[in-house]
C-alpha cells in the first residue's frame, strides 16, 4: 500500500515537473519570439518613418524635398528629440480638462511640475526698479505646445523673444497641450483664475483640433478623446467590461509584437471609419457657434478680472496652395492612409464660415490667420499644423504687434488712473 502511494506521488511529481518544464520552455519561446518581433517591427517602423524624407514620391516627376527648408525633422538632433517626444507624451490626470503632460527633462524638450512646456523668457535683473513684466498666457493644442520644436523655438518662445527684441518686458507661459480644444483651454484658464493666477494678456491659438473633434464626435465642443472618457466612466462598477478591456490591452501592451503580427503589421490600430459628410451644414454651424461662445466667455472673464484676450484662428495644411512634395505626402496621408476622406471638406466648410462670421470678425481681438502660409512655397507642415522653426516664428510675428498694442493700451490706462 505504501509503495503504491509512493509510486503515485512520484508519478504526480513527475507530471508536475514535466508541466513546469513545458510551461517554462513555452514562456522562453514566447519571450524570444516577442523580442525578435519587436526588433523586426521597430526596424520596419524606422524605415517607414524615413520613407517620406528619402524615398517617397507623390508622383514620378516630383522628388521629395531634400532639405525640407528648416523643418525640424531633417536635422541631426531629430533622433534624440523624437525619443524625448515619445516619452513626454505620457499624461497625468487633470481635473475638468482630463489630462496634462507629466514632468519631463531633456536637452530639447522640458515640462515642469505643473505640466507646462518650458518657454524662453529674458533673465530677470536683480536689484533694479523695473516694473514687473507683463504676464502673457498662451493656450492652444499641439502647435502652440510646440510639437516638433525645441523649447526655445515654440510659438510662445518666439513671441517672448520678439517682445524682448522690441524692448518689452514680458513673461510668457505656455499652457498649450497636445489635443486640447478651445473649450478645454477656457476651462484651464478658469482654473488658473480660481488659483489666483491672473494674466495681463491671454492668447488663444485654435482651429485644427476643434474641427477634428467635431469630425469624429459628430458634435461640436467635445474633447477629441470624449469617446474614451465615456467608455472609462465608472469602469470598476462594470467588471465584465473591465475584464474585456484589460483582456484587449494585455496583448497590445505586453505582447505588441505578436499583436501587430496578428493584426496585419499596421503601425497603429485601425482608426474608426470616417463619418459620412453631413447632409447639411448643421455641424459646421454648431462648431463655429461653439467657438464664438467660448470667445464671449473669455472676454467676459477679462472684463471681470482685468486681463485682455487675443484669439487666433490657425492655418491648416489643407489651406496651403503651394504644398511641397513632402507636405503633399502628409495631406494625402491624413485623408486616405488615416481613412478620413471627408476631413478636407469639413475643414474647408468650417474655415469658410469662420471667414464669413460677422460675430467673429467684428471683434477687435479676433484674428483669422488661416491663410498665413497660403502662398508660401517653403515646407512648413508635417501633419495638420505648421511645425518648422520659421513657421513658428512667422506665427509669433503675426501676433506680436497685437500684444504690443495691448501692452501700450494697458500702460496708457494705468497712467490715466495715476494722473487722476
Amino acid at each position: 500500500m505504501a509503495k503504491t502511494l509512493l509510486r503515485s506521488l512520484q508519478t504526480v511529481g513527475s507530471g508536475i515537473r514535466t508541466g513546469w518544464l513545458l510551461l517554462g520552455v513555452t514562456l522562453i519561446l514566447i519571450i524570444v519570439c516577442e523580442a525578435g518581433l519587436r526588433l523586426a517591427l521597430t526596424t520596419w517602423d524606422w524605415l517607414v518613418e524615413r520613407q517620406p524624407l528619402t524615398e517617397h514620391k507623390i508622383n514620378r516627376s516630383a522628388p521629395v524635398d531634400s532639405a525640407l527648408g528648416d523643418a525640424d525633422y531633417s536635422v541631426e538632433w531629430k533622433r534624440e528629440y523624437s525619443k524625448a517626444f515619445d516619452e513626454v507624451r505620457r499624461h497625468v490626470w487633470q481635473p475638468y480638462v482630463y489630462w496634462r503632460h507629466a514632468p519631463y527633462r531633456s536637452g530639447y524638450l522640458n515640462v515642469d511640475q505643473n505640466g507646462l512646456r518650458a518657454t524662453w523668457n529674458p533673465p530677470t535683473r536683480d536689484g533694479t526698479d523695473d516694473p514687473p513684466p507683463v504676464r502673457v498666457f498662451t493656450f492652444g493644442g499641439s502647435t502652440m505646445w510646440g510639437w516638433g520644436a525645441r523649447d526655445d523655438h515654440t510659438i510662445a518662445s518666439y513671441l517672448s523673444k520678439l517682445l524682448h527684441e522690441q524692448g518689452y518686458r514680458a513673461e510668457v507661459t505656455n499652457y498649450g497641450q497636445l489635443g486640447y480644444v478651445t473649450t478645454q483651454e477656457v476651462i484651464a484658464l478658469l482654473r488658473c483664475i480660481q488659483r489666483g493666477e491672473v494674466p495681463d494678456i491671454v492668447l488663444f491659438y485654435d482651429g485644427i483640433n476643434d474641427v477634428v473633434s467635431s469630425y469624429f464626435n459628430d458634435e461640436a465642443g467635445l474633447s477629441i478623446t470624449e469617446a474614451v472618457r465615456r467608455a472609462e466612466f465608472r469602469l470598476s462598477w462594470r467588471p465584465k467590461q473591465l475584464a474585456r478591456i484589460y483582456g484587449r490591452r494585455f496583448p497590445i501592451e505586453n505582447l505588441w509584437g505578436f499583436h501587430r503580427l496578428a493584426t496585419g503589421l499596421q503601425r497603429r490600430p485601425r482608426p474608426q471609419a470616417a463619418p459620412p459628410p453631413p447632409s447639411d451644414d448643421a455641424l459646421v454651424r454648431q462648431t463655429v457657434r461653439m467657438y464664438e461662445a467660448n470667445l464671449t466667455l473669455v472676454e467676459s472673464l477679462g472684463r471681470s478680472y482685468g486681463f485682455d484676450p487675443l484669439f487666433y484662428w490657425q492655418p491648416v495644411i489643407f489651406s496651403k496652395r503651394h504644398r511641397s512634395p513632402y507636405e503633399q505626402y502628409w495631406a494625402e496621408r491624413l485623408l486616405f492612409i488615416e481613412q478620413t476622406p471627408n476631413m478636407e471638406q469639413m475643414y474647408d466648410a468650417i474655415y469658410r464660415r469662420i471667414q464669413r462670421s460677422q460675430a467673429l470678425n467684428s471683434r477687435p481681438h479676433f484674428h483669422d490667420i488661416g491663410t498665413l502660409f497660403h502662398d508660401l512655397k517653403e515646407p512648413h507642415y508635417r501633419d495638420f499644423g505648421p511645425i518648422s522653426r520659421s513657421g513658428n516664428r512667422l506665427i509669433a510675428a503675426a501676433m506680436v504687434n497685437d500684444v504690443i498694442g495691448l501692452i501700450e493700451q494697458r500702460r496708457a490706462g494705468a497712467e490715466e488712473k495715476r494722473v487722476r
